[in-house]
């Protein structure tokens, strides 16, 4: 039979009709069985559901909890510090020491801002309480139960110019919608420096007329107090004191030479300024002194000793000796330097002049000190007394150092500086002190 081309266009008409006609019949039956298939598994879906709110729930309570670890450390840590600083401020304001041992104090007031009777302003907001509160009501925003039980808080030192202070907490966390619960301890550990809070002892002790910030001095610029250079055999000096110092000079052309020390491998021969200087400490046993006042020759292994200082210290030449000092630098700068002798920040919260037992580190000396100007104090509280300030109050008596006291015999550098002699004998400064 003969198809025409009307007949197939009628034929391809009927076919793609019943193409779509299929499809549509396709769609209609996998939509049915697919809404039989929910309806069917309507129960495995709904506990699907709840096993996936449960698990995002649960995360959202994990999460909750390792937060509130990590802000635990960050806010003790800011409790420790502003508990030293109010236990000062207290201090400061009264015009007394503490009633009670600084570190319980310190203890008391950064958990919650009270001991025995005394309250700071100061703690307000800012307690381990204060946190612990806010964590919670944190928590109830999100309908979570938090439990927080403070153990322990202890202070003790770190070293000499920092303290550390130790926290411990248990914390649960109970979700509210299905009852999940984490339960956890927190161990905080900070160190809470004691820099830059005003030092009570020095500020009662002088009645108020001295007040020092406690500022560590830079190891790096005054790596000690005061330490023998050199010794040698050939001196010479104008003075009669056989003495003299001055600030140190590596450099024969130095613009300002009338007040310093220069020292030297050898003095070049010819015409050189070395003879403009206050004093020339020279390796060179046979230079000529020609011109010069002050010298020291011979003085071998001088410049080496004395290489990778970074700041230029005092130079004393004394007798045979040569040494260098930062002793008037200390001085200017109001620094605090550790002292086996004297007393740990916490005894000079609570006016102790030495460091007690309670705070004895076996391992670490926690003692500090620094030197005060005695001639800012008024005339009937200058006393011939050690110009370290604890033994100043107590009444230690003391003696003049060379290079400090005076650069040259007559002229003083720091008015009323004296030195004991305990402390002469701990820094090995035998030679430098005179009355």
């Amino acid at each position: 039979m003969e198809i025409g081309f009307d007949d197939m266009i009628e034929i391809f008409i009927t076919r793609r009709k019943g193409f779509v006609y299929s499809l549509f019949s396709v769609l209609v039956i996998v939509t049915i069985l697919g809404m039989i298939s929910i309806s069917s598994n309507s129960d495995m879906n709904r506990d699907l559901k709840i096993n996936i709110d449960e698990k995002l729930r649960t995360d959202e309570l994990f999460y909750f909890k390792e937060g509130a670890k990590q802000d635990f450390s960050r806010s003790s840590y800011i409790s420790g510090k502003r508990a030293v600083i109010a236990l000062v401020d207290k201090i400061l304001r009264d015009g007394n020491y503490t009633t009670g041992y600084s570190d319980d104090i310190i203890e008391a007031f950064s958990l919650n801002g009270n001991y025995g009777n005394m309250t700071s302003t100061i703690m307000v907001n800012s307690t381990i309480v204060d946190w612990s509160e806010s964590i919670s009501y944190l928590g109830q925003l999100h309908r979570i139960s938090v439990s927080i039980d403070v153990i322990n808080t202890t202070v003790e030192y770190n070293d000499a110019y920092s303290l550390k202070m130790s926290n411990y907490v248990n914390i649960s966390v109970l979700g509210d919608i299905f009852g999940i619960l984490f339960k956890d301890k927190i161990y905080s550990e900070n160190k809470i420096g004691i820099e830059a809070v005003e030092d009570p002892l020095i500020s009662i002790e002088s009645y108020g007329y001295l007040r020092q910030i406690v500022n560590r001095c830079n190891d790096t610029l005054y790596p000690y107090h005061a330490q023998k250079i050199s010794d040698t055999g050939i001196f010479s000096y104008s003075a009669v004191d056989n003495w003299t110092s001055g600030r140190l000079s590596f450099d024969i052309d130095d613009p300002d030479p009338a007040l310093k020390i220069l020292v030297i491998s050898d003095i070049p021969a010819g015409p050189n300024n070395a003879d403009d200087f206050l004093g020339v400490v020279s390796e060179n046993v046979s230079d000529d002194a020609t011109g010069i006042d002050n010298y020291i020759f011979g003085a071998t292994s001088v410049i080496f000793n004395m290489s990778g200082l970074v700041f230029e210290p005092i130079i004393v030449m004394t007798d045979d000796e040569v040494w260098a000092s930062y002793i008037y630098d200390e001085i200017n700068v109001s620094c605090y330097f550790i002292d086996s002798l004297g007393p740990s920040f916490l005894d000079r919260v609570e006016g102790n002049l030495v460091t007690t037992e309670r705070y004895n580190m076996t391992d670490e000396t926690v003692g500090i000190a620094s030197f005060i100007t005695v001639t800012e104090l008024p005339e009937e509280l200058q006393n011939t007394y050690s110009s370290v300030d604890f033994m100043y109050f107590s009444e230690v008596s003391g003696k003049k150092i060379k290079g400090v006291t005076e650069s040259k015999a007559g002229t003083d550098l720091v008015l009323g500086f004296l030195l004991d002699d305990e402390h002469v004998s701990l820094w090995g400064l035998s030679g430098l002190d005179y009355y």
